[in-house]
Order: C-alpha cells, then structure tokens, then sequence
C-alpha cells in the first residue's frame, strides 16, 4: 500500500469522527437546554418568564430535531457503552 494514501485515509477517518463526536455532544447540550427549560417552567410563577421557559424549550427541541436529523442523514448512532458511559459520567 501506498503510505502516503494510508495516512490520507487515517486523517480522513480522524476528521469524520470529530465531527461526529461534535454533532453528539451539540445534542446532548440541546438536550440539557430543554431539560433547563423545562424545569424553568415548572419553577417559575411570573407569567413572562413563563414565556421565556415554554420560548426556550422549543427552541431547543427545534436544535435537537436538526441536529437528530444530521445524524440520522449521516447513520450516526451510539452504542449501549456510549450510553452506560455517559451514565457512569453523571453519577459520579
């Protein structure tokens, strides 16, 4: 093989999986935006920051929504040791 095609591939890969690294971890902040929102709306007694709550968690679920869409366009997905990871992570 020839080696400079094999590192060409190598950086390639690399670079693909930044990014879908990057797009995971872009839902899971949209994610804990919503979660925010939600328990902003459930905190909260003025009718305005009532607003701004309902406001936010849709805008968040409208990012989360593009962003699952980019992933699924791509075939990203994770696997149960990503999940129990990231369990793992928030226990501690």
């Amino acid at each position: 093989m020839n080696r400079k095609k094999v590192i060409e591939y190598l950086a390639n890969k690399s670079d693909e999986l930044s990014v879908y690294r990057k797009l995971i971890e872009e839902m899971e902040v949209a994610k804990m935006e919503i979660n925010v929102a939600r328990s902003m709306f459930n905190n909260v007694n003025d009718d305005a920051l009532i607003e701004v709550a309902i406001y936010s968690e849709n805008v968040a679920r409208k990012r989360y929504d593009y962003l699952l869409s980019i992933a699924k366009a791509k075939g990203i997905s994770v696997d149960d040791s990503y999940v129990i990871e990231k369990n793992v992570q928030i226990a501690e």
